[in-house]
């Protein structure tokens, strides 16, 4: 049984703890802590930390361990940790949050010079908000061809599975 190491990161709120907890079948290791930004804290009560972790088998040939990044750039050196031996990182979106597009464009370019693995934007839509398409995306972050942007929502552990299954395509075809 091969061990593969994935990455899920994003701006803050884009819903990588959600991802994470959607897909993983055993209970997630979280290091949630108590928002202290006022203005963060108007979006939720919690954030990311450290990391989460969660683990999916595939199939008796492959076990994902997902772990999932800080959104804050503050928080960046865990970025550099967490991708560390990892063989594909999903950069997750809200599709509907035009305010983090420039934060996700950074954080892409950050993971392209600090890895060379496959990467993967998966725009991430929240069903209360207007959201853009993928090739709007791809348009308004310059996302070049060689990575894929594919729709996704969080909270349906199909629509995680398929990104995390096309990561895998692309993962085994590098190592080919």
């Amino acid at each position: 049984m091969k061990h593969y190491k994935i990455v899920v990161t994003g701006p803050f709120a884009a819903g990588k703890t959600t991802f994470i907890k959607t897909i993983t079948e055993i209970s997630p290791i979280s290091t949630e802590a108590k928002i202290t930004s006022e203005e963060e804290a108007s979006v939720k009560d919690s954030t990311t930390v450290a990391m989460d972790f969660g683990r999916i088998t595939v199939d008796e040939d492959y076990v994902l361990h997902i772990f999932g990044t800080p959104g804050q750039f503050r928080f960046n050196y865990m970025w550099s940790i967490l991708s560390k031996d990892a063989l594909g990182v999903i950069l997750l979106v809200d599709s509907g949050d035009r305010d983090m597009f420039d934060e996700a464009k950074d954080m892409l370019n950050f993971f392209r010079v600090k890895t060379d693995v496959p990467i993967i934007i998966a725009l991430n839509h929240f069903n209360e908000k207007e959201h853009i398409s993928e090739e709007e995306l791809r348009k308004i972050m310059n996302v070049p061809d060689s990575i894929p942007v594919i729709g996704c929502d969080a909270t349906s552990k199909e629509s995680v599975k398929a990104v995390l299954l096309k990561l895998l395509e692309l993962i085994l075809q590098e190592q080919e």
